[in-house]
Formats: structure tokens, sequence, C-alpha cells
């Protein structure tokens, strides 16, 4: 009884305690950062609270069955959709209805456990600040989230990866009710519909379960053109990028960054805010928002690419470390590649100048530069070092946090050059020139960790 689940839980402590040993630091770092996240969320539920602002508590649920949400959708696609041992259990006698819900057994209960342990740092973080966390109410309904995004996250995942996506035509009419009706009672009742929903589900398990849309193979002439290694690498992560859509998906978010931020720095944000946060939006700078923008759009074509151009190479390892090609050459290759989102995070700078008129054009265009080259620097070592490791979620978490603090320093300096007036320009271009001297060493520290020293392998 319960094989599956045991098998599976224990495979998932197993590599996690492995990750962990390989890769302390990096845990470390992410645990860090998430004990400081939940402790700087009570001490901001604290200064809401003696400012007298106002929050929406269904905003706050929504957010946060949403990020459960993602996190059960990515643990039941990693348990079952790609999952190779999972192959042998589908194979036996035993019914693929209890290995499928043992399986989302497994993700229910790591998310709802997550869930207590994330509650549990922020009411300690409220008792620190002299806050009784007396709510029990508010703590069922955001529970019943939990569970629900947990359900709902496994549903989707089992349609999506099949070919009868129709079947998340249900899910989405159960999305529309959960935002007009989104009381305790109501929660509640969506939890149970969408549960026997999940139930009746698992019946066509097989056919999302290890699913690939494949797309017809196009006769390329690249040969023709690729005359050396670096060029192979360039034309190799293009093609990833282009066959993921991820091009596209950066120009989108590049234009719709574009007009929003533009609009509220034309406009104000006051119309979308409350009440009590109106007197807060009208201190802060129309460049301010900018900054959200091109640290997004950093986040999403400099960090998350960088990163996985490294840790994607988890089943061409091993033809890279014995390939006669320098390591100088991949890095040099991959960091080509991301000429192209940088191209195609662009079109931001051009809404977002539409409604502000070409005001700080100039420094706009030195940000994004700054910024791109910021999380190439931080993350080729940082990829390098991990190569092939899927701990992608921690390093983008960590590096994310790490950036923000960069960029948001970097960002102050744009009122001390005001005062220089034209020699702002040249100190613009000095700090380019520093980053291009940082990034060469942070390409040679890449080299040096994609490298195979074999005095480890003949001790």
């Amino acid at each position: 009884m319960l094989e599956t689940y045991n098998v599976v839980l224990i495979n998932s402590f197993r590599n996690f305690k492995r990750n962990v040993v390989s890769s302390p630091t990096l845990y470390f770092l992410f645990s860090i950062m998430l004990v400081f996240s939940i402790l700087f969320v009570g001490f901001l539920t604290l200064f809401f609270i003696q400012t007298d602002v106002s929050v929406d508590l269904n905003d706050v649920f929504f957010l946060i069955v949403f990020l459960f949400l993602l996190k059960a959708s990515y643990d039941f696609y990693n348990y079952f959709i790609k999952s190779d041992p999972v192959t042998y259990a589908l194979s036996t006698q035993v019914s693929h209805f209890k290995i499928v819900f043992e399986i989302f057994m497994v993700v229910f209960w790591t998310t709802l456990g997550l869930w207590v342990l994330f509650f549990s740092l922020y009411s300690v973080s409220l008792i620190m600040s002299g806050i009784n966390p007396d709510y029990p109410l508010i703590y069922l309904k955001f529970t019943f989230g939990i569970m629900l995004a947990s359900v709902l996250g496994s549903t989707i995942v089992l349609h999506y990866f099949s070919k009868k996506k129709y079947r998340l035509i249900p899910l989405c009419f159960i999305f529309y009710i959960l935002t007009f009706y989104n009381d305790i009672i109501s929660v509640l009742i969506i939890l149970i519909v969408s549960f026997i929903y999940l139930l009746l589900s698992s019946k066509f398990c097989l056919d999302s379960f290890q699913f690939v849309s494949r797309k017809t193979r196009k006769k390329e002439k690249a040969q023709l053109w690729l005359s050396n290694s670096i060029k192979a690498v360039f034309y190799k992560e293009i093609t990833i990028l282009w066959r993921e859509r991820v091009l596209f998906s950066i120009i989108f978010s590049a234009v719709l960054m574009g007009i929003v931020t533009g609009y509220i720095a034309l406009f104000g944000a006051e119309e979308f805010l409350p009440e009590s946060l109106k007197t807060i939006a009208s201190m802060i700078a129309p460049e301010s928002y900018a900054f959200f923008g091109i640290y997004v759009l950093t986040i999403h074509g400099a960090v998350f690419i960088s990163l996985s151009f490294f840790l994607n190479e988890e089943h061409t390892l091993w033809l890279i470390r014995h390939l006669p090609v320098k390591m100088k050459t991949y890095v040099y290759g991959k960091a080509l590649a991301l000429i192209i989102p940088f191209i195609c995070s662009i079109p931001f700078i051009a809404y977002y100048s539409a409604f502000t008129n070409g005001e700080s054009l100039f420094f706009l265009i030195w940000f994004l530069i700054f910024s791109y080259l910021a999380g190439i620097i931080i993350c080729f070592p940082l990829g390098a070092k991990y190569v092939g490791k899927k701990s992608d979620i921690l390093l983008l978490y960590s590096v994310s946090l790490f950036i923000f603090g960069i960029l948001g320093i970097s960002f102050s300096f744009n009122t001390v050059f005001k005062v220089f007036n034209v020699f702002k320009y040249l100190l613009y271009i000095f700090l380019i020139l520093i980053e291009f001297a940082l990034l060469f060493i942070s390409f040679r520290i890449s080299e040096k960790y994609l490298s195979i020293k074999y005095e480890k392998f003949l001790k």
C-alpha cells in the first residue's frame, strides 16, 4: 500500500540530500534569503498596521494561491510527466489511477507542509513585532486555498501536456467562479469540486505521460556559415531559444512593461492604489517605474537565460567534457547568444519613451545595458559551477534578490550623476567599461569551473 508514494518521497529526499551535499553554499544562501523574505513580509505587515494602510486580503489570497499553484504544477510535472522511474510503475499490474493519486498525494502534502512552515515563520515575525496572530478563520481559508492550488496545479499539468487540451476548459470556469466567490465556504466547495475533477482526470493519465509535442524538422543550411565552434554554440543556443518561444516572450514582456510603466509614469499610480497608499505613491519618481520594468526584463532575458544555458546541459555535459573544444569556446558562444535577448528587450525603451517624451532616454539605455551586463557577470560563473544540475529555481530566486540590490544601488546613481551635468555621461561610460572588465573576469572564472581537473579522478 502506498508503494509509489513512498518511492517518490524517498527518492525526492535522497535527491534533496544529494544536492545539499554537492551545493551547500547555494542551499544555505537560498535558505537565508527565504527566511529573510518571510520575516520581511511580517515586518511589512507591522508597517501597514502602524500607518493604517488597508490591504485587501483577497489580493493576498490570490497571490499566495498563484505561487503555490506554480509550485504544485512544477512538482507534478517532475514526479509524473517527465519521470523515468514512473515508467516501471505504470507497466505493472497496479492501477494507473492509484499511481497517479499517490503521486498527487506527494505533491499535496509537500505543498501543504511548505505552507505550514512559511506561515509559522510569518507568525513568529508577527510575534516578534508585538502583534498577536489571532485569526483562525483567515488561516483556515488560506489553507483551503493552498489545498486548492495543489489540486488545480496537478490537474492543469495532467491535461496541458496532452493532445486533448480542451479538458482544461472546466478549470477555466473554476478560476472564473473563484474570482467572484472566494469566502471560506465557497473555497471549500470549489476545492471539493476540483478534487472530483482531478479524480476523473486521472483516467486519462497516459495521454500526458512522457508526452512530447514534436515539430517537423526543416532542412537547414547552417553548416554553410558555421565556420568555427563559437558560431556553432551560438547557433545551438539561439535555436533552443527560438524553438521554446523564449524570444517572443521577451518581446511581449518588453512591450507590455514599456506600456504599463510608461502609462503609470505619465499619469501616476494613484488610480490603481487604495486611498491609504496614494500619498506614498505620489512621492515615487516616474523613473522608478522604469527601474522595475528593466529589472523584470533583466531577470527574464539575462539572468534566467544565462542560467538555463548551463543548467540545461544535463544530458549533454558528457559530450561537452570530451569534445576537443576549449571551454572558452562554449563560454563565448553562449555569451554571444545573449545579444539576441538584449535586442528583444529594446522595445521597452521605445514604448516607455513614447509616454515620457524621451525624458532620461540616455540614462534608460545605459541602465538597460548595465543591468544586462550585471546579470551576465553574476550568472555565468554560477551557471558554470552548477552546470547540468537542476537547481535553477534556487539559483534564480537567490540571484534575483542579489541583482535587485545591485540594480537598486546603481539606479540611485542617477540622482547623484545629475549634479555633474555633462560629466555624467563620462561616468556612465566609465561604469560600463568597468563592467566589461568584470565580464572578462567572469568568463575566465566560468572557463575554470567548466574545465575538468583529471587529478581529482587519479587520486
